[in-house]
Order: C-alpha cells, then structure tokens, then sequence
C-alpha cells in the first residue's frame, strides 16, 4: 500500500510541474529530436522514456511526442550530415554573414567572418547548400562590409561534420548581392568604437580587455582568456543570462526612478531589445534576452510567469529558429547550468542553512552594528555556496566530457568574483551614463574601475599554487553523461516539487 501510495504522489508531483512548465515540457521534446537527428545514439532514449513516463496527460504526452517528430524531421531536412568528396574544392558560392569580429590564433590575428554558405557550386558541378562557414581573412588587409551578401569563388574545406571553411581566391573579387536586415558590419564598427572609446578612458590593457568583453561578449586576448579559464571563470567573459539579468536590473531601478511603472517595463524591453541585436544572436544571448524580456512582460501584462517555463520558451525559440544550435557549446552549457539554477538553488540553499543560519528580522536588527555586517556577509555567502554546489553538481560532469579537465579553484574563485564584476558592472554603466553629461566625473569614475580591475584580475593571474590543483580524466563517455545528467533532472524536479509545500527556511 505504501509503494502504490508512493508510486501516486510521485506522479502527481511531475504531472504538477509539467502542467506548470509546459513550454519546458515541449521543449525539451524539440531538444531531444534535434539531438538524436544529430546524433542517434540509443542512449538519448532514456530522457525520452523519462519525459513520455512522467507526462501529466495523454494530451500533454501527444503533443510532446509530435513536436520529438517535428524536431527530428526538421533538423534532419534542413541539416543533412554533408561530407566533401575531396579536402578542397574549388567553386562559387553565395555566403551570407551573421557575425564579424577579430579573432587571434596562437600564429596571427586575423578578421573572422561567420555565417552560412547558401549554395556552393564545385568546378565539377555539385551543389552544396546551407553549410555553417567561416571564412578567415588578414586584420590589416582589405575588408569587405558585412551588411550584405557575396558572391565569392574559393576553395571550400570542411572542418567538422558541421563546420566548414572557405577560403577566398586571392584576387577574386567579392561581389556583392542585395540583402536585407543585416546588422552585421553595423555591430562589429559599433564594438570597435566601444574599445576605441576604453583606450582613451582605460590605461590598463588588460583591464580594457575584460571591460570590452563584459560589454560587448568578445575577446580577441588568448591570454586572459587562458588565464580565466585556469580558474574556470570563462563564463564571466562571454555575455550570458546574468549579464542580461545585471543590466536589467540596473536599467530597472533607473527607469523606474524616472518613468511610471508601465512606461518603465516598455522603456526596459525596448533597451534591452536594442541591446539584444547591438550584442548579436549567439545561444547563449539569446536564452539571456528571451529570459528577462519575459520575466518583463509579465510585470507589465501583470501575469505568471516561472523561470523554468521561460527557460522553456528560449529552448523553442532557439531550436526552431536553428536546429545547429543544439551542437553549439555555449547553448549547451548555458541551458544545462541555468536549469540546474532554477531546479538545485533551492534545494542547496536549504541545505546551506544548516551551515550558516537564517536569522530573523527582529534578531538582526538587536545585533550589533559590527555584527549586522558580518550577518549580511554570510547571508551573501550562503547564497552564492548554494549557487555554486548547483551549477557545479551538473556541470562537473559534462565539462571533465567535454575538456577532461576541471580546475578545483573554480569553487573558490565563483564564491567571490561575481560580485566583484557586479561592482566593476555598476561603476561601468554609472561612467558610461554620466559620459555626456559630467565628463570629468565620468573621467573619474572610469579611474576607479580601472584599479579595481587591475586588483581583481591579478587573483586570476597569479592563482594560489598550493592550491592549483585539476582533476583530469579521459573516461568520461557521453552515454555517462546523458545518464547523469537526465538522473539528476528528473530528481530535481522531484526534490523541487515535493519541497514546494515547506516552509522555505
């Protein structure tokens, strides 16, 4: 009697959370045709089993298996595995740009243009089309504006089952082909003057380095970029949900200083939309814009709206748009660790007060000044603990499969330079809007950042070397991390939804 009794509250705590999130629900079905028209590995049927097993209706169960279909027949049309008969092929073909920025190898820097071939014709007559390619040009040579199409003969490589490079005849010429909304060459001048504006206000390089790439995404640095990723902070140079959380924020608390409440929430969506195609589409912009427009929206309509629903609605969003985004590493770190944020916080942050206790009001305020601030800093550690033991609970797994390494100092690092990019952030958009207005303030300001981003920066340069330590492994395999990864999903929701009738502690 008892395990039937658990058998029925266990399916009415997942029949419970998917009638809450049923864009996660459908979304995760989109996901999962994409991945297995990719990549058919029979694992990929255990999440699917799961999600089918856990459906809260026939009804629900139908439309996730017809939106599986969809996805799989889509991504399979749109994106056939292509392979080139040779190593390179000499031809024409139509390419359009999506992204353009400088890019540096360990040998040159060069400017890297990215999109998609439309056709490619070979000298042989065989047609290629819509393959994923970049094409890789000298920095200080002739440049083509990236606001339109081209016509370009070359000889065509392929780099990965989706990823394939051209490679322009030297004198042939590009020629161009009208096109339309193509924001391209307008957002690389627009970056570049952002980083011409830092070298007049920001001695350090270095520092101008990192407050480029906080504002715009992009680094061209190899160094800092090793230098972060020693300490595994790569995430804090490439633009994600918690810079588009932190810029929502600050732009909130302006706008509703200055404008009515509605007024406030459209002024908001607008800077943010703007500031989406300023920043470019790339997975994990696009979950950080959908996310918070969202979450905007529902202030403004008055309506309810989870995250992990509008988690769901970027999972849709991006895989119909394009399916290829499911092969992209940024798509998948940043969906992986967000739903583990949405899902584990809670749970964590339940556990973390066991460690360090939650106080009450009256409590706080009968403390001593001194003791007052020492309460609001382990509140702030306790969080961001939480934080940590979620995201890293899930990701440890797929980044020692994907890298087969995984530095120990990350836990130590993420407990503290969060905030202090916070700081940097605020002191940033302060310089930034008193620019016009107050110059030498600005001026000033900018100073400020400057040391502060030299100080916190030479943390990442020169880690502790007693406590440098990697774990390294090499047998990591997918079928693992799929297992994994789809256990601990699953019990997330469990724990999450089970705990939902707590008091939160």
């Amino acid at each position: 009697m008892n395990i039937l009794f658990n058998k029925v509250e266990t399916r009415e705590i997942f029949s419970s959370f998917w009638n809450k999130n049923p864009a996660l629900f459908l979304g995760l079905f989109l996901l999962l045709g994409a991945a297995i028209a990719f990549r058919p590995h029979p694992i990929l049927l255990l999440p699917l089993i799961g999600l089918c097993a856990s459906s809260p209706s026939k009804r629900t169960l139908l439309a996730g298996l017809l939106c599986f279909a969809l996805s799989l027949a889509m991504t399979t049309y749109r994106h056939p595995k292509i392979v080139l008969p040779q190593e390179k092929i000499e031809g024409v073909g139509i390419f359009h740009i999506e992204h353009v920025k400088n890019y540096s190898s360990p040998f040159n820097r060069s400017i890297l243009y990215q999109g998609t071939l439309k056709h490619f014709t070979s000298k042989e007559g065989t047609v290629f089309n819509q393959l994923p390619c970049s094409i890789y040009l000298p920095l200080y040579g002739k440049k083509f504006p990236a606001n339109t199409d081209y016509e370009i003969c070359g000889t065509l490589c392929q780099k990965g089952d989706f990823a394939f490079v051209l490679k322009p005849g030297k004198q042939t010429p590009w020629t161009p082909i009208r096109s339309v909304f193509n924001f391209s060459q307008w957002r690389y001048d627009t970056k570049q003057a952002i980083l011409a504006y830092f070298k007049t206000h920001i001695s350090d390089p270095n520092a101008r380095n990192f407050l480029h790439a906080l504002t715009t995404g992009e680094i061209d640095e190899r160094i800092l970029k090793m230098e972060f990723g020693k300490v595994g902070l790569q995430h804090i140079l490439a633009i994600s949900g918690f810079h588009f959380a932190f810029a929502a924020l600050f732009l909130h608390f302006l706008l509703r200083a200055l404008f009515p409440r509605k007024i406030g929430f459209v002024l908001l969506i607008l800077s943010l939309s703007f500031y989406y195609l300023f920043l470019g589409n790339t997975p994990s912009i696009q979950r950080g814009y959908l996310a918070i427009v969202l979450i905007a929206a529902s202030h403004l309509f008055s309506l309810r709206i989870s995250g992990l629903n509008a988690l769901g609605v970027g999972l849709i969003f991006e895989l119909l748009c394009n399916p290829l985004n499911v092969l992209h590493l940024g798509f998948q770190l940043t969906f992986l660790c967000t739903a583990a944020i949405l899902l584990f916080y809670p749970i964590f942050k339940r556990l973390t007060t066991l460690l360090l206790p939650k106080r009450n009001l009256e409590d706080v305020k009968a403390m001593p000044l001194l003791d007052r601030h020492g309460y609001l800093l382990t509140s702030l550690l306790r969080n961001t603990l939480a934080l940590n033991l979620a995201v890293h609970l899930i990701s440890i797994p797929v980044i020692l499969h994907l890298f087969h390494k995984f530095p120990l100092l990350s836990f130590a690092y993420n407990l503290f330079f969060p905030v202090c990019t916070c700081v940097v952030m605020i002191l940033l958009f302060t310089a930034l809007l008193l620019s016009p207005l107050m110059p030498f303030l600005s001026h000033a300001i900018h100073g400020w950042n400057n040391d502060l981003v030299c100080c916190i920066l030479n943390l990442t340069t020169n880690p502790p070397a007693s406590l440098d330590f990697v774990i390294r492994s090499k047998e990591i395999s997918f079928s693992f991390v799929i297992c994994f990864v789809a256990l601990c999903f699953f019990a997330g929701i469990f724990f999450h939804k089970s705990s939902d009738n707590k008091t939160p502690v």
